[in-house]
C-alpha cells in the first residue's frame, strides 16, 4: 500500500514538473518574437544614416536582445531552425557594427536584412510554440502576459519602421486599422490583467504606467522616432516575460 502512494506521489511530481517544463519550453520559444522585435527596433534606430552620433546604449541593447535569443537555443537544444537565422542574424550585426560613418548608406539594406532573418526565426519558433502551447490551458496567465508582451514588442517595432529610411518597407508595416486593433487589444489585456491579478498590482501598475507614458508617441507618423519609446517599451517588455515566467514557476 505504501509503495503505491509513493509512486503515485512520484507520477504526480513527474507530471507537474513535465507540465511546467513544457510551460516554460513554450515561454522561451514566444520570447523570440518579443526579443526579436526588440532588437529590431534598437537597430533601426542606432544604424540610422541619418542619425550623426547614435546613442551607444542601443548597440549594447542590440547585444543583450541577441545574447538572450542565442541562450534561449541554446537551452533548447540547438535546434537547426532556430540556430541558422541566429546565426545570420549576428553575422549582419557585426557587419554593420564594422561599417564607417561615411558607409552610412549601407545601413538601411543591411537592417532590411536583418529584419528577414528575425522574421525567419520569429516564424520558426512560432511553430514551435503552437505544438508547446497545446499542453497547457489557453487562459493560462502565463500565455496572457506573453501575449501582451508580444503585442507591445511589434507596437514599438512598427512604429520605428514607420520613422526608418528604408524602401519597400510597406510589406512589414501594419496598416492603420491593424495599429488600432493592436492599441486597444493592449488596452483591453491590462485591464483584464489588472483585474485578474491582483497579487501583480504593484508590478503591473508600474508597468501599465511606463506603457501609458509613450503610448501617444506610438500612435504618431510624422513626428521623427526617438530612444524614449524604445526605452520604455523594451523595459515593459523584458518585465511582462519576466512576471510569465514568475507565473508558471508559481503555478500550483
Amino acid at each position: 500500500m505504501r509503495t503505491k502512494l509513493m509512486l503515485s506521489v512520484l507520477l504526480l511530481i513527474f507530471s507537474i514538473s513535465q507540465a511546467w517544463a513544457d510551460e516554460r519550453t513554450a515561454l522561451q520559444l514566444s520570447k523570440f518574437h518579443s526579443r526579436g522585435q526588440l532588437f529590431c527596433a534598437s537597430a533601426m534606430l542606432y544604424f540610422n544614416p541619418q542619425e550623426r552620433t547614435p546613442d551607444p546604449r542601443l548597440l549594447s541593447s542590440m547585444y543583450n536582445h541577441l545574447w538572450a535569443m542565442q541562450a534561449d537555443v541554446w537551452q533548447l537544444g540547438q535546434p537547426a531552425d532556430l540556430v541558422k537565422p541566429v546565426e545570420g542574424i549576428q553575422q549582419l550585426l557585426d557587419q554593420l557594427a564594422g561599417k564607417t560613418s561615411e558607409q552610412k548608406k549601407d545601413y538601411p539594406d543591411l537592417v532590411r536584412q536583418l529584419i528577414v532573418r528575425v522574421l525567419q526565426l520569429q516564424r520558426a519558433a512560432d511553430v514551435a510554440y503552437a505544438q508547446e502551447q497545446s499542453s497547457f490551458p489557453a487562459d493560462s496567465t502565463a500565455v496572457m502576459f506573453t501575449d501582451q508582451s508580444r503585442a507591445l514588442a511589434s507596437l514599438l517595432f512598427d512604429y520605428e519602421l514607420r520613422h526608418y529610411a528604408m524602401v519597400d518597407k510597406e510589406q512589414f508595416l501594419m496598416s492603420p486599422e491593424q495599429l488600432q486593433k493592436l492599441d486597444q487589444g493592449i488596452e483591453n489585456r491590462f485591464s483584464q490583467l489588472l483585474r485578474l491579478h491582483t497579487e501583480h498590482s504593484a508590478t503591473l501598475g508600474a508597468i501599465y504606467r511606463n506603457y501609458q507614458f509613450v503610448r501617444g508617441q506610438l500612435q504618431q507618423s510624422k513626428s521623427r522616432a526617438n530612444g524614449g519609446a524604445e526605452f520604455y517599451v523594451s523595459r515593459v517588455v523584458i518585465d511582462l516575460d519576466e512576471l510569465a515566467l514568475t507565473t508558471a514557476v508559481s503555478a500550483p
